[in-house]
């Protein structure tokens, strides 16, 4: 009996690392399967669109303030063959509960600017939509159909995004997500804008990445 049952213990351990490997091998088709179907319903962004380098402000601002923020500019580039249509736009925040998102909208520059206006560049604005006169033509971004760029033109889009402070402490954004279709795929770009809001307007407030 000790014979036969060293004889099928010593027989176990080859199925045992054949089932582990079949396991292993159907685990990383698995895993190929599921990043296959990510890149496959949504591609970060391509040469049609450029982030350029990371920029941002911050500020101290009262309980009850609203205002608009449009330091979140993307380029569209000359390589862009054909349309892009935007589907949406999403501020990268933190959870602090000193800033609440109350809208979102888009230009683009300087196709959208409204006449005379005096300036292609927002950092902030009072309200949402906001109320300086060179900061309207904002629409909802949702749909908004942005046409290549004609030879020599220099274009960008411009996303506005409209805050509330809503109590005493510090809130952050790490970034702004776009998500947009291109050559009938849906796309990604992070546009690597940075903002911290203290409240209330006495207390200092420290940038939110290195300047």
């Amino acid at each position: 009996m000790n014979e036969q049952s060293s004889d099928i213990t010593a027989a176990r351990p080859p199925r045992t690392r054949r089932r582990i490997w079949y396991f292993a091998a159907f685990a990383v088709l698995v895993a190929v399967g599921v990043v296959a179907a990510v890149y496959a319903g949504q591609r970060p962004l391509g040469e049609e669109l450029a982030t350029g380098t990371a920029s941002g402000w911050y500020a101290a601002k009262d309980v009850g303030t609203t205002f608009t923020d449009g330091l979140n500019i993307i380029t569209v580039t000359p390589q862009a063959r054909g349309p892009l249509r935007l589907i949406s736009a999403r501020p990268l925040m933190d959870d602090g509960k000193t800033l609440r998102v109350v809208g979102v909208l888009a230009r683009v520059i300087p196709r959208m600017l409204p006449p005379n206006s005096t300036s292609g560049g927002l950092q902030q604005s009072p309200g949402f939509p906001p109320t300086l006169p060179d900061a309207a033509g904002g629409v909802p971004v949702e749909g908004l159909v942005v046409q290549p760029p004609e030879q020599g033109e220099d274009l960008w889009i411009e996303i506005q995004i409209g805050y509330e402070v809503m109590a005493p402490g510090r809130s952050t954004r790490h970034g702004v997500e776009l998500v947009y279709e291109y050559e009938g795929t849906e796309r990604k770009a992070v546009i690597p804008s940075y903002l911290a809001i203290c409240a209330p307007a006495t207390v200092a407030c420290d940038p939110e990445y290195d300047e």
